[in-house]
């Protein structure tokens, strides 16, 4: 989706006299509580939270230099891959939620959904001969790395609780889950994920994954330790998952931690 530019434009005037105003000076209007915010900054400052450039950087390291990964790559642009595209993007539920999407940042002054296509060129060399990749699993556990999720759960969290338009789109989104249900159930992408998990992709790890992330997973629950997610509380209200059964304390770039608030009530 393009970002749009939104310009804030303060203006504030202070006058201090000495003298006592006249009596009969009109009354000065209070000042109310700022607008709420509009879907369109709301979906902003998420998009700002995400660092593209290093996500885009990672891709194209492991597209350039992983088998694995690279073999995932033209699974999910099979023709079944395709044909399962289209199917979830016929779903009734979510032509609606599109709509809705659509008519609400048109109303705020926003634009579309569609995503701009990344400017960065593919490259076809490495730069240096040295690239260190390590399979699906290794750059899942870059992936979840650089992905900001407990910020972006937490912005999310405070947005909702706040009310406006970004707690009536979450509260769609938490609706589209008998969507993704009814994708996992085509035929299609169950084939995709036997594929998948031929080239070493643990597909009930991400599927935990999107659950949490969509706060899907509370309704359908899957088991963390068969899919290699460790809960760990810390004590401060969080339950930490760390990705392949690893300590998310003892640090190190692969330790990528989930972080999921225990009022959720995530069962493990």
């Amino acid at each position: 989706m393009q970002l749009l530019i939104i310009t804030l434009t303060l203006v504030a005037s202070f006058c201090s006299s000495w003298a006592l105003p006249p009596l009969n000076a009109p009354a000065t209007a209070a000042v109310g509580p700022p607008p709420p915010a509009t879907l369109t900054q709301d979906l902003e400052e998420l998009f700002l939270l995400i660092p593209s450039r290093p996500l885009n950087k990672l891709v194209i390291r492991y597209l350039l230099n992983d088998e694995q990964f690279q073999a995932v790559v033209r699974i999910i642009n099979s023709h079944d891959a395709y044909m399962v595209r289209m199917r979830l993007k016929a779903q009734p539920e979510l032509i609606q939620f599109h709509a809705w999407v659509r008519s609400q940042l048109i109303l705020s002054g926003g634009g579309s959904l569609e995503f701009e296509e990344s400017e960065e060129i593919l490259r076809l060399f490495n730069p240096t001969p040295y690239w260190s990749v390590y399979g699906w699993q290794g750059f899942f556990s870059e992936f979840l790395a650089y992905f900001p999720y407990e910020m972006l759960r937490a912005h999310i969290d405070a947005k909702v609780m706040q009310g406006g338009s970004m707690a009536q789109l979450w509260t769609k989104v938490k609706a589209l889950l008998p969507v993704y249900e009814r994708f996992l159930a085509f035929p299609e992408t169950k084939r995709i994920i036997a594929q998948l998990e031929q080239h070493g992709v643990v597909f009930s790890q991400l599927d935990e994954f999107i659950r949490s992330l969509f706060d899907w997973y509370n309704l359908n629950p899957v088991g963390t330790q068969a899919i290699g997610l460790v809960p760990k509380d810390n004590g401060t209200g969080v339950i930490s998952l760390s990705v392949g059964g690893q300590d998310p304390s003892v640090g190190g770039r692969n330790n990528a931690v989930v972080v999921v608030p225990v009022d959720n009530q995530v069962v493990v």
